[in-house]
């Protein structure tokens, strides 16, 4: 299945704006940070902390924050949108 990713801020520099990657049925956020990480080393300490992804970053599927959905866990669908953008942080 594809599903098509959006990358924001120094996310960009790394992934391109927008790219598709090709995954298995059922495959989950877990898989699919996995495959970008593998294919692009440098991403995996830009998302990853000791214990999961870092507190600083976002992965929206379709518009929802998977912290709201089943984390990393959540199950992906053909055409799919997953946005990854670090967290706004500023006053």
């Amino acid at each position: 299945m594809k599903v098509k990713i959006r990358s924001f801020a120094g996310f960009r520099h790394i992934l391109g704006k927008e790219n598709e990657v090709d995954l298995a049925e059922g495959a989950s956020i877990e898989d699919l940070l996995d495959a970008l990480c593998a294919a692009h080393g440098e991403l995996k300490p830009q998302v990853f902390g000791e214990s999961g992804i870092r507190d600083d970053v976002n992965v929206i599927v379709d518009g929802k924050n998977i912290a709201a959905l089943q984390g990393m866990q959540t199950k992906l669908a053909e055409g799919d949108v997953v946005a990854l953008f670090p967290a706004a942080i500023g006053g």
